[in-house]
């Protein structure tokens, strides 16, 4: 049964197609049924998955499974796993965090009292969560862990097919 989901292409993205789904699945559920707020590096990370997803759906559509194609999906992973060990990096302070982790300050004032009372405003009404703090937890492993090791099994995964199963 594996071995016919590593040998052909259909199978094989509609596998990694499915995988991600998931993952965002439980991001979501996290996010609105639990009201979890992701940092800028979360959404990023998500970002990473669904052009994973839709260029694996892409290849289960299409039928057509070229080395290209497998490449680009391969480092779109990659790009997740880096992406990954930077979020990782920043939670434990190893360097800083990107200015997008602050938050969306949008101030258009001349005078100083309504720029300060603008950025009142946002400050109330923007939910932010920063990405040097862990807010949330799966069996004690923080979430960010979590998805490091999901786009690196993903990689090495992806990086196994490729290089065993050489195409025409």
């Amino acid at each position: 049964m594996i071995n016919e989901i590593f040998k052909n292409s259909r199978y094989f993205y509609w596998f990694v197609a499915v995988f991600f789904i998931s993952l965002l699945c439980v991001g979501y559920m996290a996010e609105y049924g639990f009201d979890i707020v992701p940092c800028s590096l979360c959404i990023f990370q998500r970002y990473v998955m669904m052009a994973i997803i839709a260029l694996s759906l892409m290849v289960v559509v299409s039928g057509v499974d070229h080395k290209l194609g497998t490449i680009i999906i391969y480092l779109f992973a990659f790009s997740g796993v880096i992406l990954s060990g930077y979020h990782i990096g920043v939670e434990m302070k190893w360097w800083a965090m990107p200015q997008s982790c602050i938050g969306n300050v949008n101030l258009i004032a001349e005078d100083p009292a309504e720029m300060l009372k603008a950025l009142q405003e946002q400050m109330k009404n923007q939910k932010i969560s920063r990405c040097d703090q862990i807010n949330w937890y799966i069996f004690g492993i923080p979430a960010s862990w979590w998805t490091l090791g999901a786009f690196l099994f993903a990689t090495l995964v992806i990086g196994w097919r490729e290089w065993t199963n050489p195409k025409k």
